[in-house]
């Protein structure tokens, strides 16, 4: 469909008297715009890629668990992932880790010039407390990709009789079920 040139001289016509407002409006939000555009997306990209791999593993993880043939198919959310992870299995300890970051991933989704906060990263640091002893972080960020690194480690799928003696060993552990057990 070609362009109307009898109808856009028309509405060039109607808002010509206002053309000067329309630029400085268009300016504005020009700046705006750059402003977003030149916030530090690396951290975004890391903490985005991080969460992208754990529930890649998760979907493995589960897969295997819950013998699905194809768990996309169901259409779970990335949170009803992490509660399918079932209690007695090692998945369990890393669980309030991986809420957690999800978290954090919503909280760049809302804000693209985000911090992370201490508060932000209690679960995540607890968890690396534990699997990775006198380990310190400079930034939040490496501390993510570092509990990536332990959660996918965690979900990876072993063969059946390592699977058992691993499932044994952590019985005993839990972990709260629910988002709002995390706060």
């Amino acid at each position: 469909m070609a362009l109307d040139k009898i109808r856009i001289d028309e509405a060039y016509r109607k808002i010509a008297p206002h053309w000067n407002r329309i630029e400085t409006e268009f300016e504005l939000a020009n700046r705006r715009f750059l402003e977003l555009f030149a916030a530090d997306h690396d951290v975004i990209g890391r903490v985005l890629r991080a969460h992208l791999i754990v529930e890649r593993f998760m979907d493995g993880y589960l897969t295997n668990h819950y013998a699905i043939s194809d768990i996309s198919s169901i259409r779970l959310s990335y949170i009803q992932k992490a509660l399918l992870l079932p209690a007695g299995s090692p998945a369990v300890f890393i669980r309030p880790g991986i809420m957690r970051l999800n978290s954090v991933r919503n909280k760049f989704g809302h804000s693209i010039s985000y911090i992370i906060s201490e508060s932000d990263m209690r679960e995540i640091y607890q968890i690396l407390e534990i699997v990775r002893r006198n380990k310190h972080y400079t930034f939040p960020v490496d501390a993510i990709e570092d509990f990536a690194r332990v959660t996918c480690a965690f979900l990876s799928v072993l063969p059946r009789d390592l699977t058992k003696i691993v499932q044994d060993a952590f019985s005993h552990v839990h972990a709260p079920e629910t988002p709002n057990e995390l706060s």
